[in-house]
């Protein structure tokens, strides 16, 4: 009789060890979020350089490392791509902003945390791409309009931290307003003139100079701790007063 054969036992597959998680796999959102990620930003670098007039969307779709296809997909025209490329950035700089703002609040120099809030956004990329496209909407009412637009939602919330942050010290809303605007005034004048004539010694030594005055002038102005003030009746002084002449009758 022919020999038995033993059947063969497909091998086992390898464990995996124990506590490796699995990669979770990338959805078609995860990797289409992905793709429109890399197209602001590609978008964007090529606003920083070439400006809104010199930006194509076919040297953004290279950068981004995409077809034009695709980026047609996502953004049907170069308007809509520039806009969505500048909130991109703005909210960037509005996240730090408030951040920045609120952790004024329990700081000792206020003047001087919003002066490096200010400059950290008016001498950016983020200003200097807002002001191009402000600038080359003058001809472009659609354009003009969608920069204003993105500068106002992503800049004026983070006036109002400020604006709030400066009342707290006691100030009237309208004094507070009036700080605030000179201060944004004053770096963002330095920040358009840094564009053509770059000095940062010269800027640095004229924002130190700004917080000294406003640091002082804010302290001056903040009212009297409740603690330093007399709590009750004052205790009587043992030395009698010294006699007042007599008011004269006013004449007639």
């Amino acid at each position: 009789m022919p020999a038995k054969q033993t059947p063969e036992i497909p091998a086992a597959a390898p464990r995996k060890p124990r506590g490796t998680a699995q990669k979770p796999r990338r959805t078609q959102a995860m990797r289409s979020d992905e793709t429109r990620g890399r197209i602001l930003d590609a978008a964007f670098a090529v606003l920083k350089e070439r400006g809104f007039a010199g930006l194509t969307t076919p040297e953004v779709a290279q950068r981004a490392g995409v077809s034009r296809g695709a980026l047609v997909h996502h953004f049907p025209s170069k308007l809509e791509l520039v806009a969505a490329a500048m909130e991109h950035v703005f909210g960037i700089a509005l996240a730090d902003g408030l951040r920045l703002a609120e952790s004024a609040r329990h700081s000792g120099n206020p003047a001087e945390a919003l002066l490096k809030d200010t400059q950290a956004f008016y001498f950016s990329d983020c200003f200097a791409v807002g002001l191009d496209m402000l600038l080359a909407g003058g001809k472009d009412p659609a354009l003009k309009d969608t920069a204003v637009a993105v500068v106002h939602n992503y800049r004026r919330p983070v006036e109002r931290q400020w604006l709030a942050v400066i009342e707290e010290l006691g100030l009237s809303p309208e004094l507070s307003e009036d700080l605030l605007l000179l201060t944004v005034s004053l770096v963002r004048g330095l920040g358009v003139r840094h564009l053509w004539a770059p000095d940062p010694a010269q800027v640095q030594r004229l924002l130190r100079l700004w917080v000294e005055i406003l640091g002082s002038y804010l302290a001056h102005r903040q009212p009297t701790s409740r603690a330093a003030q007399p709590c009750g009746p004052s205790e009587p002084s043992a030395t009698p007063p010294e006699p007042q002449p007599a008011r004269r009758p006013p004449a007639v």
